[in-house]
């Protein structure tokens, strides 16, 4: 099956990567468009059947379609527990719904790390200023904060009011990824709009990988000490 087949070279791309911990943005659980397939759980299987170790996953749902549900995902090589799913939605937004997923990651010795996973929206540079705005209250509010990594696509470059807001505010962010190199490749346009941030963590090494025709954006990863 065709949709299966992408799902593989996915897998493919992080096993090869050696990455312990996956952040997806535009994901797809039991809709027509996607075979009813649940792209999670199928990934996470995968990489255990490539690794063999468990891989955990987790899913929010930013809104239905055709049956199912389409959202952002987080796996990992180890357990988690989701803390927050959080609606982006403001009222009298036209553009398509957004979510925030937030974790609990348990690393042994090392202990529980905050792990979050955005998409922004499409339109509109407010709106994603907004949506930043909205993660960043909520993350304020926990009671402790892990050491934390945020990762996804924030549908507007570097410089951007949404990337500034990540790296200001109540509680400045690192960057964490690569500092130079494209994300999004289309044929009429190319950017840098994938980001990797954090927060009691130290960035190693870090890099864009091109995955060719499985996706329109290219996979940035991060090796970080906690």
């Amino acid at each position: 099956m065709k949709r299966k087949k992408y799902l593989d070279q996915i897998a493919s791309e992080i096993y090869n990567a050696g990455l312990h911990v996956v952040f997806l943005q535009e994901v797809d659980v039991k809709t027509p468009r996607c075979g009813w397939i649940h792209q999670p759980r199928y990934l996470a299987g995968r990489l255990a059947e490539y690794t063999g170790a468990k891989w955990s996953h987790l899913f929010a749902r930013a809104f239905p379609i055709l049956g199912g549900f389409y959202g952002n995902a987080i796996l990992a090589a180890f357990p988690q527990e989701e803390v927050l799913e959080l609606s982006l939605k403001i009222p009298g937004q036209k553009v398509e719904e957004r979510v925030f997923l937030y974790a609990n990651l348990f690393h042994p010795g090392i202990g529980p790390v905050g792990i979050g996973c955005f998409h922004l929206s499409v339109k509109e540079e407010s709106q994603r200023l907004h949506e930043v705005k909205k993660i960043k209250a909520a993350l304020g509010q926990m009671i402790s904060f892990p050491p934390l990594i945020l990762g996804g696509d924030l549908n507007g470059k570097r410089g951007s009011a949404a990337f500034q807001e990540m790296i200001t505010g109540e509680f400045p962010m690192n960057e964490l990824g690569p500092k130079k190199g494209d994300s999004f490749a289309a044929p009429s346009y190319r950017a840098r709009i994938d980001f990797l941030f954090g927060k009691g963590v130290t960035p190693l090494a870090s890099g864009i990988i091109n995955t060719g025709e499985t996706s329109d954006h290219h996979l940035v990863w991060v090796e970080c000490e906690i």
